[in-house]
């Protein structure tokens, strides 16, 4: 059986579903910016000024999260967040949609490593960290149907309905335990935190397999679509393959996450990594259009399965009073596939449309091996 609070749990499914509820704003961000004398070029750096401002900005504030209080840190991360998101809608030019934005980033900045490390400190960990995915991806499902639907009333309305569903976020963290703060820690730090963090070779090997798991999912938004077209699937089939994997790991994760609290964590892990070379075989050698989207959901039992139980995982392993700053850490490590990984599919792409999903299943093969030396 397990000990779990349910009030915390329940405070981590609203922070997780509303904290993400942001993006109603990706349906019509890059129209606002043009609408507001952007170039095509100047919306490129702006969304990536936004992704650089709370990427820098994370592990530092992982840090201090950690030692100064994770719910301070979330509260005041979703307030600026939430404020600039509604001041962005009310931009007159694009210099203040570039500000306001930035600004935005700085509160995701703040609240994001802070949650992590707050949901990191459950006992039960793996059910944690499922609750937790789980409903930053059923918010992620939902938010950009809502933008569409109130973009296509207004294009400033997204806007504020979304920042202020992210600062309804706010209440949620009183519901989520916290433990106690130690002044221990106090004496170390950030770079001497850090340094000892990375010299943690258990820690190293399992960011270097996760990164290579985390590679296959982020190709499959781009090698799904070119290949499949290759093969005669139409858009409205593709979008079928490609939303099974996520309606999979909305129904999935959570029982997993149960079952995780009762058998070896490694084991399973390592087990979901080997077995998602076979929904890439599937790409490979089927052109049967159920076969793709049963393979995809497969994947978001695998792949998925390994995306939340490995947080999970560095979580346990992570001492108390660092747990912000190693979650952070694993996230950033992981979230860089996304920027490697696309020329690398194309690339292969080039040599046959299938290629890359061979590709895909030797990473797989490789990760199991690494991980399995962590």
């Amino acid at each position: 059986m397990f000990n779990i609070n349910v009030r915390s749990f329940v405070g981590i499914l609203l922070l997780g579903f509303l904290g993400s509820l942001g993006r109603v704003v990706s349906p019509v961000l890059p129209q606002y910016a043009e609408q507001l004398g952007a170039s095509s070029v100047e919306i490129g750096l702006f969304f990536s000024a936004y992704s650089f401002t709370w990427s820098f900005l994370q592990l530092y504030t992982g840090y201090l999260s950690d030692k100064f209080g994770r719910k301070k840190f979330i509260a005041f991360g979703l307030s600026i967040y939430g404020l600039f998101l509604i001041l962005c809608g009310l931009s007159q030019n694009f210099l203040q949609l570039v500000i306001f934005r930035v600004l935005q980033g700085v509160g995701l900045g703040l609240f994001g490593p802070a949650a992590l490390g707050l949901v990191a400190e459950a006992e039960e960990k793996g059910m944690s960290f499922a609750f937790y995915r789980t409903a930053t991806s059923l918010g992620s499902m939902v938010a950009p149907i809502i933008g569409g639907v109130l973009g296509s009333i207004s294009i400033n309305y997204p806007f504020f309905i979304g920042g202020s569903l992210t600062l309804l976020a706010i209440p949620s963290v009183l519901l989520i335990y916290e433990k106690k703060i130690t002044k221990y820690e106090e004496k170390f730090g950030f770079l001497s935190s850090f340094k000892s963090m990375i010299w943690t070779k258990r820690i190293v090997l399992i960011c270097l397999a996760i990164f290579l798991v985390e590679l296959t999912f982020a190709s499959l938004d781009l090698i799904i679509p070119l290949s499949g077209s290759t093969v005669g699937f139409s858009p409205a089939t593709i979008g079928f393959i490609l939303s099974s994997y996520f309606i999979t790991f909305t129904l999935f994760q959570i029982p997993i996450g149960a079952i995780s609290e009762k058998i070896d964590r490694k084991l399973l892990i390592c087990l979901c990594i080997s077995t998602g070379t076979l929904p890439f075989l599937v790409f490979y050698f089927s052109t049967n259009a159920i076969a793709w989207i049963l393979a995809s959901g497969a994947l978001g039992v695998t792949v998925g399965t390994v995306f939340v139980q490995s947080s999970a995982y560095v979580a346990e392993l992570a001492p108390e009073d660092k747990k912000s700053l190693y979650m952070v850490f694993f996230d950033s490590i992981i979230d860089y596939s996304f920027v490697i990984m696309p020329p690398i599919a194309t690339y292969t792409y080039t040599y046959t449309p299938q290629a890359p999903f061979l590709l895909c299943a030797f990473l797989l093969i490789i990760a199991t091996i690494i991980f399995g030396k962590a």
